[in-house]
């Protein structure tokens, strides 16, 4: 497809059918019912720059629980929401892709033997994804971020950092990549939207 064809590609807003149900909440609720789609923007046009991939070795473990994760009750948390969409480079919205994220508890720690504060959605039939996790905590000397691997059908996987926006020590951070900083929710306290292009 052309170059100018896809950065004219304007997807319309569609109605939020999120079949996969929110992190760390026990009760299995879909995402919408949830209240995870007032987080949601009309998707964006597509652009030519893939999301950029870290190692494999950022801290994704294999078989976190799908739709749900381990909600550890002894953490103080702050909740927040990561919303999105995933695209193939050819514009099109990705359905069924697996999303894993994880990251650190309150305190920066990340779990390395468990499935604390890890977890994954599919997306739907539209492309989006949507998780209701914690603010995590800052691991030692590095910036505070979210481990995530995105994973089509039958489609190479990519793995990625994503950064929270005004964070001063991320700059400093090997695998920072300004295209990687999540854009906030205006008006909505601790709500992100991030989405990926992925070569599929």
């Amino acid at each position: 497809m052309p170059r100018g064809t896809r950065r004219e590609f304007f997807a319309p807003l569609l109605t939020f059918g999120m079949t996969s149900v929110a992190w760390l909440r026990a009760s299995g609720a879909g995402a919408g019912q949830n209240g995870l789609d007032k987080f949601l923007v009309p998707a964006p046009p597509c652009k030519d720059d893939l999301t950029p991939a870290v190692p494999v070795g950022a801290g994704y473990r294999p078989g976190a629980p799908l739709r749900t994760a381990p909600n550890d009750r002894s953490a103080v948390r702050t909740k927040m929401t990561v919303t999105g969409f995933v695209t193939g480079l050819t514009c099109g919205r990705i359905k069924g892709a697996r999303v894993d994220f994880w990251h650190a508890d309150p305190s920066g720690r990340t779990d390395t033997t468990g499935f604390r504060f890890r977890g994954a959605v599919l997306t739907n039939a539209d492309g989006r994804y949507a998780i209701e996790t914690i603010v995590p905590g800052s691991e030692a000397g590095r910036a505070r971020q979210i481990g995530v691997r995105v994973e089509p059908v039958g489609k190479k996987a990519l793995t990625t950092l994503l950064f929270f926006p005004n964070d001063v020590v991320a700059t400093n951070d090997k695998h920072f990549n300004k295209s990687l900083v999540m854009k906030a929710v205006s008006g909505v306290v601790n709500a992100y939207t991030f989405d990926f292009l992925l070569d599929a």
